[in-house]
C-alpha cells in the first residue's frame, strides 16, 4: 500500500478507537501557544497520565500566562511538577525560563510571534528562545496553524514502529534525522494545517494512551497487526483463555482465586 494512503488508513483505524472510547485528543483543547509549551514542558519525563493532571493543576493556580506562571510561588509549581512525575524540580525550573523569557521578549503578546511568516517564527522558537525543533513545531501547528508535522518523542515511537519512516532510534533524533522524519510524514497526506493536527494529534494520543516506549499495550493496539515492533517483540502467548500473561495477570489471578473459593472445603 503507498505510504500516503496507509498513513491515511492508521489515522481513520486511530480516528474510531477514539470515538468508540469517547475519548477527545488531549490536544484538541490547547491553542494558546505559551498554555502548548507549558503543557510540553509538563510532558518531560512524565508518567503515564501525570502530564494531564500536572496541566490541570497548573489551569487551576492560574499559571496559563507567562506573568502569571512567574507569580506562582517556588513550593506551589514544585508540588504541580510533581505530579507530572519524577524530575519535578528540573521540569519547574524550565517552566519559570520558559514564561521569563516570553515575557521578556514578547510581553504579554506571545501571539504576535506566530502572524510572522513560517521561518521568522520558527527561528524565533528555535533560536531566541533556543527550544528543540519538535517544540518549535508542536507551538507552530497547534498555536499558529502552520502547515507543519511536529516529530516529538511519542509520534517519532509510534512511526517508526508502524515503519512508516525510519530512524535509527526511537528515542534520540538528531537535526538530520527529525527533518527527514517530518518531510517523510508531510508527504504522505495534505498539506493543510487541518489534516497535520488530525494526523499529529491521533497519533501523539496512541503513543500516550497505548503505544507506550516500555511495556507497550500491544494486546489492545487496532495497529498491532501492521507493527514492526510487535513483528520483532511478540506478546507472549496467552496464559489462558486468550489472556496474555502479561497483560492479563489481573484476570488470571481473578480466575485462579474463583477456582480455589469453588473447591470443596
Amino acid at each position: 500500500m503507498p505510504a500516503g494512503k496507509r498513513l491515511h488508513k492508521i489515522v481513520e483505524v486511530l480516528a474510531k478507537r477514539c470515538e468508540a472510547d469517547g475519548k477527545k485528543s488531549e490536544l484538541t483543547e490547547l491553542r494558546d501557544p505559551f498554555v502548548l509549551g507549558a503543557w510540553l514542558i509538563l510532558g518531560q519525563h512524565a508518567k503515564r497520565n501525570g502530564q494531564a493532571r500536572a496541566y490541570e493543576a497548573l489551569r487551576r493556580a492560574k499559571g496559563t500566562s507567562p506573568g502569571m506562571l512567574l507569580d506562582l510561588a517556588a513550593d506551589k509549581l514544585a508540588l504541580i511538577c510533581q505530579m507530572a512525575g519524577p524530575y519535578e524540580d528540573a521540569r519547574a525550573k524550565d517552566l519559570y525560563a520558559y514564561a521569563d523569557s516570553i515575557e521578556e521578549k514578547c510581553g504579554q503578546d506571545f501571539g504576535r510571534v506566530f502572524k510572522k511568516p513560517l521561518a521568522e517564527a520558527r527561528k524565533f522558537l528555535e533560536t531566541d528562545l533556543r527550544k528543540p525543533h519538535a517544540f518549535a513545531d508542536f507551538l507552530l501547528l497547534y498555536g499558529g496553524g502552520f502547515p507543519v508535522f511536529p516529530v516529538e518523542t511519542r509520534v517519532a515511537r509510534v512511526v517508526t514502529r508502524l515503519g512508516l519512516a525510519k530512524a535509527k532510534s526511537e528515542k534520540e533524533l538528531d537535526d538530520k534525522t527529525y527533518r527527514a522524519l517530518q518531510k517523510a510524514l508531510e508527504s504522505q497526506g495534505p498539506r493543510s494545517a487541518e489534516w497535520l493536527t488530525r494526523a499529529h494529534g491521533l497519533l501523539y494520543q496512541h503513543g500516550t494512551d497505548t503505544c507506550h516506549a516500555t511495556a507497550p499495550a500491544c494486546e489492545r493496539c487496532p495497529l498491532a497487526g501492521e507493527c514492526l515492533y510487535v513483528k520483532k517483540h511478540p506478546p507472549p502467548k496467552p496464559a489462558g483463555a486468550g489472556v496474555y500473561s502479561h497483560a492479563g495477570r489481573d484476570v488470571a489471578v481473578q480466575a485462579a482465586r474463583s477456582s480455589r473459593s469453588s473447591r470443596p472445603v
